[in-house]
């Protein structure tokens, strides 16, 4: 890790993004979570995630990351996340 001396701050990421997390990858998440989650919201499987945020009138960004998920069930948002690469985790084949 790079840090500034003059401040500590670590190189590369922005002030207030988790460890790992690019302010951009934190901005992505949360618009994930912001269409897509709710009471019972997980498990949940590619298909209900899809019909979730469509019946939420959620952007094409977003509809268009949770076509890519592969067709299976995800448990929660960091398992989407993690699924699409965003905070570090590896993207699954």
């Amino acid at each position: 890790m790079n840090r500034n001396e003059d401040d500590g701050r670590v190189a590369g990421r922005e002030p207030g993004s988790p460890e790992g997390m690019s302010a951009q990858e934190v901005d992505r998440r949360s618009d994930l979570a912001r269409w897509i989650s709710g009471v019972h919201a997980f498990p949940a499987d590619r298909t209900t995630l899809l019909e979730r945020a469509r019946s939420q009138s959620a952007p094409d960004g977003v509809l268009s990351a949770l076509r890519s998920l592969p067709d299976r069930t995800f448990d929660n948002l960091e398992d989407i996340a993690n699924e699409l690469g965003i905070g570090g985790g590896q993207q699954h084949d």
